[in-house]
């Protein structure tokens, strides 16, 4: 994809961990490349599908020195979180935060970090059968929102009967497409973060919720720890959960069965008949 580069903008502020540091303040440097496609602003002079670098250096300025961190690793995280959400046709973002007169006391040219994030596409399932269970939905969402991710596609809500074998309510059941910068494991915590936030309390396994969010794919990811599985390991076992990725998304692979979505509908309906 095509890239932006930025090399070495010195910036004075008042980082890191050490009184002195934020006293008397020290010199950084930012280099930086972001990844868009520059076709329409190549071609047409089209400066909506463009990064104007000379206001982006000054708002990494402007951000840079807002705040007294203690970490330079929190420091260029903010910097790109707050360029993704300043320039949504940046794709992928690669950022070195230096930092040359690092108190080590030590022959050293200089100390940095480099954080690379680049926007990837999710699906989330979501569910709900307790209180009101369209609005639970919508909240959620809202929730997803506020923490900049990007929903890009809602399929329709589904009634749906329990699964699990514990005698419940019915389910209000639907999927989403989502952008977002954040690596897979992240998203896990923010989803789990959001339960939380509106009162899922994990009683019963496989029991009634107030919101359920199942992160079901990210892009073509395959994981497999303690905490993540991915693909979320039951999708292709749940009707209600492929028929509303067939209506939004039919012909995503899935990255381990090598099936499009749509032919794990067709296979499951053939072997629940």
């Amino acid at each position: 994809m095509d890239q932006l580069q930025i090399k070495d903008l010195e910036i004075f502020a008042y980082h890191g961990l050490f009184p002195s540091e934020k006293e008397l303040g020290q010199k950084f440097v930012i280099s930086a490349s972001l990844s868009y496609d520059m076709t329409k602003a190549a071609t047409e002079l089209d400066l909506a599908s463009s990064v104007h670098y000379g206001e982006l250096c000054q708002q990494w300025t402007t951000w840079f020195q807002e705040s007294a961190e203690d970490l330079i690793e929190t420091v260029a995280y903010k910097l790109v979180e707050r360029t993704f959400e300043a320039y949504p046709l940046v794709q992928e973002i690669k950022l070195e935060l230096k930092k040359p007169w690092a108190p080590v006391h030590l022959p050293l040219d200089t100390c940095s970090v480099t954080i690379h994030r680049r926007k990837q596409r999710a699906f989330i399932g979501l569910g709900s059968n307790m209180g009101d269970k369209q609005a639970n939905l919508e909240q959620a969402i809202d929730k997803l929102r506020a923490r900049g991710i990007h929903i890009l596609k809602e399929s329709s809500v589904l009634t749906t009967e329990p699964w699990g074998g514990v005698e419940q309510d019915s389910f209000a059941n639907q999927v989403i497409e989502v952008e977002t910068w954040l690596p897979a494991p992240v998203l896990l915590e923010t989803l789990l973060s959001i339960e939380s936030e509106m009162g899922r309390v994990r009683e019963v396994h496989w029991g009634p919720r107030l919101i359920d969010l199942d992160l079901l794919f990210v892009e073509d990811q395959v994981i497999y720890t303690d905490d993540l599985i991915l693909p979320h390991p039951y999708v292709a076992e749940r009707l209600f959960v492929l028929e509303s990725l067939q209506e939004i998304a039919p012909h995503f692979i899935h990255p381990i069965l090598k099936q499009p979505i749509r032919y794990l509908v067709d296979q499951l309906e053939q072997g629940n008949a």
